[in-house]
């Protein structure tokens, strides 16, 4: 096969791989955004709670803690895929269109390089508190199904590097995606 053929697939696999997991992606940062909503209405009946019945939630600090955890990691493959995260394009900007892709590339073989070793960090850490269904010291909310979510997202996130690299939708060179 020639590099252009092989170029091709590549592209064609890349934006399968996209349009597959798209949907997938949007329905987590959804998932995000309602655990952020969450957080402002838990913290606003605490609040009320505390200043007119004198007894605020005993659990909120615990129960919004682990919602800002999900809300990021639920957020996190989607602003991956679009290349919506903060970047630092200063350098970048500057070289050309050819010297970017390979910036491009090799940053999202760093970021899936990332995923892959804190996937591998957060596998035994679920496992130790699925075996011994560890909770919350005050809610007694059972901690595996909150830690679930960062190995789901790490490994989604990296998929996200790789076929946003692939695809060449990595907007390095022009800050969009």
């Amino acid at each position: 096969m020639s590099e252009r053929k092989i170029k091709r697939r590549r592209l064609a696999i890349a934006n399968r791989i996209e349009r597959l997991l798209a949907p997938v992606f949007v329905a987590m940062a959804v998932l995000a955004a309602l655990a952020g909503g969450a957080i402002v209405v838990l913290i606003g009946a605490s609040v009320t709670m505390r200043y007119f019945a004198f007894a605020p939630f005993r659990f909120t600090e615990e129960l919004v803690g682990l919602l800002m955890t999900a809300a990021f990691f639920l957020a996190l493959p989607l602003a991956t895929l679009r290349a919506e995260h903060v970047r630092v394009l200063v350098l970048v900007s500057a070289l050309p269109d050819r010297a970017a892709r390979s910036v491009s590339i090799l940053a999202a073989l760093f970021g899936a390089a990332f995923c892959l070793w804190f996937l591998a960090l957060c596998l035994p850490w679920l496992d130790f508190a699925f075996d011994r269904n560890i909770k919350t010291e005050v809610g007694r909310l059972l901690m595996y199904p909150w830690m679930a979510l960062l190995p789901v997202s790490m490994a989604l996130s990296m998929v996200a590097f790789l076929a946003g690299s692939a695809s060449g939708n990595g907007g390095w060179k022009t800050g969009q995606s």
